[in-house]
């Protein structure tokens, strides 16, 4: 049940109430259909197909690959999946276009999904209308998520530098890891041995975003019709932080690539003092370099105010366009509070999106138990969703930024014309998203 959103030219949005549900979701039958969900094929297996078909034998199953080019021209030609994977950038732009549909009468009588049941980091999916996500009607929920900007920490670099490990109970500042990178990195000539930081260059915006969100404000104009950071002191000041870690080369980019190919790799290769990623790569940070030798410590701040939410919150919605949303919804289901997500919950991959699934965690090592303590204290922030802008592609603003911070580390502009250049070019994009919501 879409919502629907005018606007005038270059305007600010006019949101509107979504419609009420007309009837209540028919789910004490059969139900039949034939259900295409489209999602990565590694986390929506074929076993995990087959085990829905045998459980309900008169629902159909396809699972297609993940293609958001692909997605959009299904819902064009009028026959879009009836589930898409998607991540929360992209919820405001779907409610703006009228794409999805409004699961809350189904949670309303569902008897393994309940809302009182949901971790917070699923408000991504609840939204009055596009400007206002987190509350109000909800189109779809995480299938896992974590708080994303906790930092996993390799003592031995920081022995190494003679500088004392941070504690795990008390948040560092973006200036503290700022100095800290510069003690910590290693260099052999034009040769990087150590990168004394490194985080997800494909979420540099979010990260702004939530670093701004510490003080009420926002990398946006509050209609959201524009990217306005030159004009705004603080955040100028932010955005040349993570230009200055660049090129002062304490963090991989074009002037200081990647060994590997990605700092993930990099840090279980025992080269990455400090990695800012959220809980999920826990599971994965301990290798045979780094065993032992990991902890996770709390997301830091720039001005004192803690925040530590989710910047993708993975999960699924249902197409405003189904033709089978009791058939889709029992495949929503299955998914996300039958054996995948328990499945999910067990692996440590993330946290569960129920409260019910959270003992499932892995949390036996010692290891385990240091995530899971500094974990507790991240969720007892509850931060509240980010919001994305509903004009913009997901990847809109971090792929202008790289594009023209590589031309600034290369000495083809300054940082203040790339940014310039940044702005224009996401503006531009801003008032193509309009247009095509009009």
């Amino acid at each position: 049940m879409p919502v629907t959103v005018v606007v005038q030219a270059t305007e600010a949005p006019a949101p509107t109430q979504p419609p009420a549900p007309t009837q209540v979701p028919l789910l004490g039958g059969p139900i039949e259909g034939h259900v295409v969900c489209m999602h990565f094929l590694h986390e929506f297996t074929e076993d995990q197909v087959a085990a829905f078909q045998e459980a309900y034998p008169g629902i159909t199953l396809e699972v297609i690959q993940a293609d958001l080019t692909r997605f959009y021209a299904m819902y064009a030609a009028g026959t879009p999946p009836d589930l898409l994977r998607c991540q929360a950038p992209a919820i405001p732009q779907f409610l703006a276009r009228n794409m999805l549909y409004d699961l809350t009468p189904f949670f309303e009588v569902s008897e393994v999904l309940h809302l009182d049941d949901l971790m917070p980091a699923n408000d991504y999916y609840k939204a009055e209308d596009p400007l206002h996500i987190g509350s109000g009607p909800i189109y779809g929920m995480c299938k896992d998520f974590s708080p994303d900007c906790t930092i996993f920490v390799y003592k031995p670099i920081w022995q190494d530098a003679g500088v004392p490990v941070p504690s795990d109970t008390e948040a560092m500042t973006y200036q503290e890891i700022f100095e800290a990178a510069k003690a910590l990195a290693k260099f052999e000539g034009d040769r990087t041995l150590v990168f004394g930081y490194d985080y997800e260059k494909g979420w540099v915006d979010r990260f702004m975003m939530n670093i701004l969100a510490e003080m009420g404000q926002s990398i946006y104009t509050e209609d959201m019709t524009r990217l306005a950071i030159a004009e705004n002191e603080t955040a100028y000041a932010v955005a040349r932080w993570f230009y200055d870690l660049a090129a002062n080369r304490l963090t991989d980019c074009v002037i200081n690539p990647s060994p590997a190919g990605w700092n993930g790799t990099d840090f279980t290769q025992g080269i990455v003092a400090m990695l800012q990623y959220g809980f999920w790569y826990g599971a994965m940070a301990e290798s045979d370099v780094t065993a032992g030798q990991v902890i996770m410590i709390p997301g830091p701040t720039w001005s004192g105010v803690r925040r530590d939410p989710t910047l993708t919150a993975t999960g699924m919605v249902m197409a405003a366009a189904t033709k089978v949303p009791e058939a889709a919804w029992r495949v929503f289901e299955y998914y996300n509070a039958g054996e995948p997500a328990k499945a999910r919950a067990a692996s440590g991959w993330g946290v569960p999106a129920l409260k019910s699934l959270l003992d499932l965690v892995p949390n036996s090592t010692e290891y385990e138990q240091q995530k899971m303590r500094v974990l507790q204290g991240e969720l007892a922030l509850e931060t509240p969703p980010l919001q994305f802008n509903p004009f913009l592609g997901e990847t809109t603003v971090a792929d202008s930024w790289n594009t023209q911070m590589d031309r600034a580390l290369q000495g083809e502009i300054t940082f203040d014309e790339a940014l310039a250049n940044v702005e224009a070019e996401v503006n531009a994009a801003i008032q193509d998203g309009i247009q095509r919501i009009l």
